[in-house]
């Protein structure tokens, strides 16, 4: 199905399939049922699949199990070590900042799916940064984002897909309009397609009922 079309509107069960380490929850983990639908659907067995914010392995671990083959880079070691412990091919997993993605003998992809970091306008800790004050604050965020981005295309095969998975913000009264931060920053460097909205038959909570993923092509 790597070519069909994809409905802009589906619903999927909430499970979170796979317990989260010791040192952590689930709780910044998207669930194995989107990350395999859209593996399914934009892909084929023996495709590449590529997570540049690899973090707990959603999408390392369910790729291998559809017989794709993962790849993946981490900044943070305990989530590294983790993931490439339970990995058939553990060298295809990476240490180091997303930003230096193209400092590795990575294949190219076939398609990259990723939910990354997310962050709320009001904030100023950046995750990107792991919270350096130096580089604090959310226009800071969209610009290392679109950075981190614009290493991605080379990397990727023709017409291969991104998949970014994303969502808007509520903190207490203050809104953040992530995903369309999100799509204009990685729209600097790739083609937006489509944004699908996934429901949630079992939300996990009564303002959780649906998230957004992106779809881009290598422009």
């Amino acid at each position: 199905m790597a070519n069909a079309p994809h409905p802009l509107f589906v619903t999927l069960p909430y499970k979170q399939e796979r317990a989260a380490p010791d040192f952590t929850t689930n709780e910044d983990k998207y669930p194995e049922t989107l990350v395999r639908h859209f593996i399914k659907h934009y892909s084929k067995k023996g495709d590449k699949v590529f997570d540049p914010f690899a973090g707990l392995g959603t999408t390392l671990f369910e790729a291998e199990k559809l017989g794709r083959a993962p790849y993946g880079i981490e900044a943070d070691r305990d989530r590294y070590e983790w993931v490439a412990a339970q990995m058939e091919n553990w060298t295809a997993m990476r240490h180091d900042d997303a930003f230096k993605m193209d400092k590795h003998d990575f294949p190219k992809f076939d398609l990259v799916l990723t939910s990354p970091p997310f962050m709320a306008a009001s904030h100023k800790w950046n995750p990107l940064y792991n919270g350096d004050p130096k580089h604090a604050g959310y226009d800071v965020y969209l610009k290392r984002m679109t950075a981190i981005f614009k290493k991605l295309p080379p990397l990727m095969k023709k017409g291969a897909t991104l998949i970014v998975h994303v969502d808007n913000l509520l903190i207490g009264h203050r809104y953040t309009p992530l995903v369309r931060d999100m799509a204009d920053a990685v729209s600097k460097s790739f083609d937006l397609k489509s944004e699908i909205i996934v429901a949630w038959d079992t939300p996990p909570a009564a303002d959780y009922k649906h998230t957004h993923c992106l779809v881009f092509k290598k422009a």
